[in-house]
């Protein structure tokens, strides 16, 4: 029997963590972890009762941080809409401010500022 296949089967039936496999036979943690996964695709295996206690511990534990994480994010989208909404309002202030400046540069020099539509491009 190959050191890979005793490893295999050793963490399938006896249920013992990559950490003490890897140490037992001097091998890296990560090592172990493909060779069990592998077998595991290959055979079409479920995962051991090890790796779904470690799947549902780390999916509770992301949810955890999910949940303070999108009220962190909320808030921050919130305050950049805010942000967002002043600078339009302050654009269309100066953009109306612009507008007026050139209605009474007009009226007051008799010259037209703004471009005409349909008029042709000067040549050069």
């Amino acid at each position: 029997m190959s050191l890979r296949t005793q490893v295999i089967q050793e963490y399938v039936t006896q249920e013992v963590s990559y950490s003490d496999l890897a140490s037992k036979y001097g091998i890296g943690r990560t090592t172990v972890w493909r060779w069990v996964r592998k077998h595991q695709r290959i055979h079409n295996l479920p995962p051991t009762v090890r790796q779904q206690k470690y799947f549902f511990s780390s999916m509770k534990r992301a949810s955890k941080k999910s949940t303070s994480s999108q009220h962190q994010s909320t808030k921050g989208l919130e305050q950049k809409i805010a942000d967002l909404e002043q600078q339009l309002q302050w654009e269309k202030l100066r953009a109306n401010a612009l507008d007026t400046m050139i209605n009474i540069a007009e009226k007051q020099l008799d010259i037209s500022i703004r471009k005409k539509s349909g008029n042709p491009r000067s040549k050069k």
